[in-house]
C-alpha cells in the first residue's frame, strides 16, 4: 500500500526513458586528414562509445560477474542486494553500499546526483523499474558499457581499452577483461598503473566470480589468473604530425560552437593530406638542419660521467631524460675508432656508426658567418661520453644534426579550392607553439616582386619593356633621406627587359618600375592578391619587398597566378560530424566567378582569422550553433539525458554549398606573370629547383631580406602551391650567403619532389587574346634574325605597328621564322610558347 503511494507520487515526476535512446555523451573533439588519420584529440574526457554487438562475450560476463550477476533476470532492482543495504544500516546506523544494480548505476549516472539521500535513492528504485520496462536488457548494458568512469579520464569501457591496454574493445582477452570489469567498484583503488597490486587482487576476484557462476572453466581461470600486469599507460597516438593544423582546427570549431567544442565528440576532417603533411616537415626539418651544418658545430648536448657510460640502464635513463625536439634523437658517443668513425647509441640502445663524411661539417662556430679550422679527424669533434643529436631516415640510418636555432614555416594549398594541403608552423610545436605559417608577419624581399611586375603589365608594361638596370640614388622623405638601392649580386647590367629582370630578380629595375607605374596605384593593385594596404609601405622599398606578410598570404597570393587570375579563399577544414557521422558544418565549394566584385568579404576568411581570436569561449556571429542553454546542457556531464538529447537535436548545418572566387586581375596577365617565373625555375635565381625537379611546369621566386634576415621561395604549378621561409624569431640575421635559393629553395623542393613524383606534367594553357612575337634580346623590339627570342604581348597591347612593320621587312628579306603569329592553331601556339622556356 505505501510503496503503491509512493509509486504514484514519484511516477509522473520521472524522466522520459526514451531519451536515453537519443543521449549524447560527453566525448572528445577528434581531428583528421582527408584520409581520415588522426592529427589530434582534445577534450578531458576520454570516450569511445560502441554497440553491445561489438562488446566481446569475455567482458559482457565479467561485468555481470562483478557487478550484477542476476542482471538478466532481475527486473531493474535486486531484491536481495537491498536487503543486505537495509541490514547494514540497520547494523550501523550509516548508509551503506549495496543493492545497486546495472539498471540502477544507469539511472543514476545519466538521470540523477550521486548525493546518498532516502529520497535519492527511492526515485532511483522506481527509475529502475521503468527503464527495464521500455528498455531491453543488451540497451541498458550498453548504456552502462559506454557511460561508467573507470579512471585516468577514461568514460566507457572501449575508452579504457585503448587507455590501458591501446587496444580496441573488440581485441581484448579474457583477463584484460576481467581487469577493465574490476574498476568500476573504485577506479583509482584499482588502477592497474597506479595500484598494480590491488589491481591483481580486485582482477582476481572477478575472475573467480566468472568461475562459480560457470561462465569460464577451470582451464580458462587458472590461464588468465596466471597473467601478469600488463596495462600501461596510453595516449591518442596521432597518425600525422600536424600539431600546428590541429590548433588551427580546434579555434575555429571553438569559433563556430562555443565552449562546447571539447565535449560534443565532434569529429573534424581536414583539407591535410597525410603524405603532403609528411612531406611538408620533413623537408622543413631538413632544410633547418642543412643551415646548421652549414654555419658550423655549437658543441654537445651533455657530456656523461664514465659511471653512467658503464650502465646500460643508467646510460638509457640519462637520454631519457633529455629533451628531443622534432625528430631528434640524443645518442651518446661510445667509442671513437681508428678508422675515423664513431658509433654512438639511443635511449633504446640502438647502435649508429658515423663515418667521418657526416661528421666533417662540424667546425667550430665562432659566429654566424666564421667557423674554426677544418675537420680531419672524428675525434676533432666527439669523445666518449658526448652526447649529440642524431636524425633519423626514411631507410633506417641516422645522420649527425643539431637543433636549429633558427625556425621555418610551410604551407601548401590547391590553387583551384583554396583547400590547404600541408601546413608546417615551425620546428617543433612543443618548442614553440607560435605558428609562422599563419600569425609570423615578415618581410618576403624579392617574392613580392611578382605583383609589382604584374602591376606595370595591368597599366601598359609588357615583358618586353626595358628598364634601365644602373646605380640611382633616390631622395625620399618617406625613407628618411638618401636611399642607393643595389642588386644581390652588386653589380648592374645597363638596360633590361621586364622579363629578364624578373628572372634574375634586378633589384634596381623593380625600383625603376614601381616609380614609373606610381606607389599609391601599386599598393591598391596588390590588394587584390589579399594583402593588406596598412602592411605595404608607401614609398619605393615596396618594390625590394619591404612589407609585412605571412606565409600563407603568400601562398594565397600566388594562387591567383597558378589558377588563371582568381582570389581563392583558402581553408583548412572539409567538414564537422557530430558523433553519429551526421554533418553539422561542411565548407562550401569554391566556385570562380568573372563578374564578382573582388572586394567583397568571404566567408571563409574566418577560418584564417580564427586562430587566436576563439579564446573567450563564444561561437562566431552566426555560427551553427545553439543558444547559450543548450550549450550549457551539453558541456555537462550530469546533464540529464533528456536535457542532452534535446541539445543534440538543436545543432543545425551551416547552410553554404558554394562560395564565390572573384576574379581579381587578367586571365592573361596572370600567363604572362607565370611564364615569366617559369623562366625562374628553369634559368633564374630557382635553377636548382628545376635542374632538382626536371619538370616543366613548376614557376615561383625567390626572395630574400635586407641582412639575411628572411628567406623565401614561393612557387606552384597548376596543381599546388607551396609556400617555404625561414629566419630567426629574433629577427637575427641568417648568415653570409642565406638567400633564398639557398636556405628556403631546398625545402620547396624536396616536398614538391615528393609531392609530383610519378605525375606527369601539367600544362599551363595559354588563353585567347595573346601574340607571340620575335623581338630582340637587348632592345625588346620587334626584330628578326640573329639574337632574337619569342616573347608573348597582349592583343591590345602589341608593339608600335611601324616596328613590326619594320622586322616583318627583315624577315622577309632574310626568309626567316615570321615575326608574328596570325593564324596557328591552338596546339602550335602552346608549341610555340613552349619555346619561351
Amino acid at each position: 500500500m505505501g510503496i503503491g503511494y509512493l509509486y504514484y507520487t514519484i511516477a509522473p515526476t520521472l524522466p522520459d526513458v526514451q531519451q536515453l535512446r537519443e543521449v549524447q555523451l560527453q566525448m572528445p573533439l577528434r581531428i583528421f586528414t582527408a584520409e581520415g588519420d588522426l592529427i589530434a584529440e582534445y577534450g578531458e574526457k576520454r570516450r569511445e562509445p560502441v554497440m553491445i554487438s561489438e562488446v566481446p562475450d569475455s567482458l559482457k560476463n565479467s561485468i555481470i560477474a562483478a557487478e550484477d550477476q542476476t542482471f538478466y533476470t532481475h527486473p531493474g532492482v535486486a531484491w536481495q542486494g537491498l536487503a543486505r543495504a537495509a541490514f547494514y544500516l540497520v547494523k550501523t546506523g550509516r548508509k551503506g553500499p549495496g543493492g545497486s544494480t546495472i539498471t540502477m548505476q544507469v539511472a543514476r549516472n545519466f538521470f540523477l546526483s550521486n548525493e546518498r539521500t532516502y529520497d535519492r535513492k527511492i526515485r532511483e528504485i522506481f527509475l529502475s523499474f521503468k527503464i527495464e520496462s521500455e528498455l531491453a536488457k543488451d540497451e541498458i548494458l550498453e548504456l552502462y558499457i559506454n557511460k561508467i568512469y573507470l579512471g585516468t579520464r577514461s568514460y566507457g569501457f572501449a575508452a579504457a581499452s585503448r587507455v590501458y591496454y591501446g587496444k580496441s574493445i573488440t581485441e581484448l582477452d579474457l583477463a584484460e577483461s576481467a581487469m577493465l570489469a574490476g574498476l568500476p567498484k573504485a577506479p583509482s583503488r584499482y588502477n592497474p598503473i597506479v595500484n598494480p597490486e590491488r589491481a591483481l587482487l580486485r582482477r582476481d576476484y572477478v575472475l573467480g566470480r566468472l568461475l562459480a557462476l560457470g561462465m569460464i572453466d577451470q582451464q580458462s581461470h587458472d590461464s588468465a589468473k596466471a597473467e601478469v600486469v600488463t596495462a600501461e599507460l596510453h595516449t591518442a597516438k596521432p597518425d600525422v604530425e600536424a600539431d600546428y593544423v590541429g590548433e588551427m582546427v580546434r579555434a575555429r570549431v571553438e569559433q563556430l560552437f562555443g565552449k562546447n567544442w571539447a565535449n560534443a565528440g565532434y569529429k573534424v576532417y581536414t583539407s591535410i593530406r597525410s603524405q603532403q603533411q609528411t612531406s611538408a616537415n620533413t623537408a622543413l626539418r631538413d632544410a633547418l638542419y642543412d643551415y646548421e651544418r652549414r654555419h658550423g658545430y655549437t658543441g654537445p648536448l651533455a657530456q656523461l660521467d664514465a659511471e653512467t657510460m658503464a650502465d646500460p640502464l643508467l646510460l638509457s635513463e640519462a637520454l631519457e631524460a633529455l629533451p628531443n625536439p622534432g625528430d631528434l634523437l640524443p645518442a651518446a658517443v661510445i667509442s671513437v675508432q681508428d678508422d675515423n668513425t664513431a658509433t654512438v647509441m639511443t635511449e633504446t640502445g640502438e647502435q649508429h656508426v658515423l663515418p667521418f663524411e657526416d661528421v666533417e661539417w662540424a667546425r667550430e662556430r665562432i659566429s654566424i658567418d666564421k667557423q674554426g679550422d677544418e675537420i680531419t679527424n672524428v675525434n676533432e669533434v666527439m669523445a666518449v661520453g658526448d652526447v649529440i643529436a642524431l636524425q633519423r631516415r626514411k631507410d633506417g640510418s641516422a645522420r649527425f644534426v643539431q637543433e636549429p636555432a633558427i625556425e621555418g614555416a610551410f604551407i601548401a594549398m590547391e590553387p583551384d579550392t583554396g583547400e590547404i594541403t600541408a601546413l608546417v608552423g615551425g620546428y617543433d610545436y612543443y618548442r614553440s607553439k607560435f605558428n609562422r605559417a599563419t600569425q609570423a608577419r615578415r618581410q618576403p624581399g624579392s617574392t613580392f616582386k611578382p605583383f609589382i611586375y604584374s602591376a606595370a603589365l595591368n597599366a601598359g608594361d609588357t615583358a618586353a619593356t626595358i628598364y634601365n638596370d644602373a646605380p640611382v640614388v633616390f631622395h625620399d622623405s618617406a625613407l628618411e633621406g638618401e636611399w642607393r638601392p643595389s642588386n644581390y649580386s652588386g653589380r648592374f647590367f645597363g638596360p633590361t627587359r621586364l622579363r629578364e629582370a624578373l628572372v634574375k630578380s634586378r633589384n634596381l629595375v623593380s625600383v625603376r618600375v614601381l616609380r614609373e607605374i606610381g606607389i599609391p596605384y601599386a599598393v591598391e593593385y596588390a590588394q587584390r592578391f589579399g594583402f593588406e594596404p596598412g602592411r605595404l609601405p608607401p614609398d619605393l622599398s615596396l618594390a625590394l619587398g619591404n612589407a609585412s606578410v605571412t606565409p600563407m598570404e603568400m601562398s594565397g597570393a600566388f594562387a591567383v597566378f597558378a589558377n588563371g587570375g582568381y582570389k581563392v579563399p583558402a581553408h583548412f577544414i572539409d567538414r564537422v560530424e557530430d558523433p553519429r557521422g551526421n554533418v553539422i558544418y561542411s565548407t562550401p565549394k569554391v566556385v570562380f566567378c568573372d563578374d564578382c566584385d573582388p572586394n567583397f568579404v568571404n566567408p571563409l576568411d574566418a577560418e584564417l582569422e580564427s586562430e587566436g581570436s576563439a579564446s573567450n569561449g563564444e561561437p562566431a556571429t552566426g555560427a551553427a550553433v545553439t543558444n547559450d542553454e543548450v550549450l550549457e546542457v551539453l558541456n555537462n556531464e550530469d546533464a540529464t539525458a533528456e536535457e542532452s538529447a534535446a541539445a543534440s537535436l538543436e545543432l543545425k548545418k551551416v547552410l553554404l554549398d558554394t562560395v564565390d572566387a572573384p576574379r581579381v586581375i587578367d586571365e592573361r596577365n596572370a600567363y604572362l606573370m607565370t611564364s615569366m617565373m617559369r623562366e625562374v625555375v628553369q634559368r633564374g635565381t630557382a635553377r636548382r629547383a628545376g635542374e632538382a625537379l626536371k619538370r616543366g611546369d613548376l614557376a615561383g621566386k625567390t626572395g630574400t631580406t635586407n641582412n639575411q634576415l628572411d628567406a623565401w621561395f614561393v612557387g606552384f604549378n597548376p596543381k599546388v602551391v607551396a609556400a617555404a621561409w625561414i629566419g630567426s624569431d629574433g629577427l637575427d640575421p641568417l648568415g653570409r650567403g642565406e638567400a633564398g635559393g639557398v636556405a628556403a629553395l631546398p625545402m620547396w623542393t624536396s616536398f614538391i619532389a615528393e609531392t609530383l613524383a610519378g605525375t606527369p606534367e601539367v600544362d599551363f594553357p595559354p588563353p585567347p587574346g595573346l601574340k607571340t612575337i620575335r623581338i630582340d634580346r637587348k632592345t625588346g623590339e620587334p626584330a628578326a634574325g640573329d639574337n632574337t627570342m619569342l616573347e608573348l604581348f597582349l592583343e591590345d597591347n602589341m608593339p608600335d605597328a611601324e616596328a613590326l612593320k619594320r622586322a616583318e621587312a627583315a624577315e622577309q628579306s632574310s626568309e626567316g621564322d615570321p615575326v608574328v603569329d596570325y593564324d596557328k592553331s591552338r596546339s602550335e601556339k602552346v608549341e610555340e610558347v613552349e619555346q619561351l622556356f
